[in-house]
């Protein structure tokens, strides 16, 4: 059992993930910080506030992966389309489960963008290894 986590550890694919969600977890921070700025703050509806403070969050991230997780500095424009793409797929998950549990079913805001923004993550980073940082 011991050999199988140390293997584990040492594998590329298990410490771009672990890199992924730390990188994620900055992500979080820009994208909740902007996020309660415009809907406690300014009173934005949560939709409009979700697609600017995600995108705000994607762009931050995009960066981070770039350089130290995947390490790719190559084609970066074509890599910047594809990774917003992605994270702008999972945002309309994300604004699709805040306009039905929040304005519809009247739920907590930030329980619900914090419950989609994990599936989100997860669903992105399947998709942004295989495609958007592939080498």
């Amino acid at each position: 059992m011991r050999e199988k986590i140390q293997t584990l550890i040492k594998n590329e694919s298990f410490i771009q993930l672990v890199k992924y969600g730390l990188i994620g977890v900055i992500g979080l921070f820009v994208d909740f910080g902007v996020y309660a700025l415009l809907t406690l703050i300014l009173e934005f509806n949560p939709e409009l506030a979700n697609f600017i403070s995600s995108s705000c969050g994607l762009i931050n991230n995009f960066f981070w992966n770039s350089y130290t997780n995947f390490k790719v500095k190559d084609h970066m424009l074509r890599r910047f389309i594809e990774y917003y793409i992605v994270g702008q797929i999972t945002t309309l998950f994300t604004t699709m489960c805040l306009f039905i549990f929040v304005t519809l079913l009247h739920q907590d805001k930030m329980l619900v963008k914090m419950l989609a923004t994990i599936v989100a993550t997860l669903l992105q980073f399947g998709v942004n290894k295989a495609i958007t940082f592939k080498k």
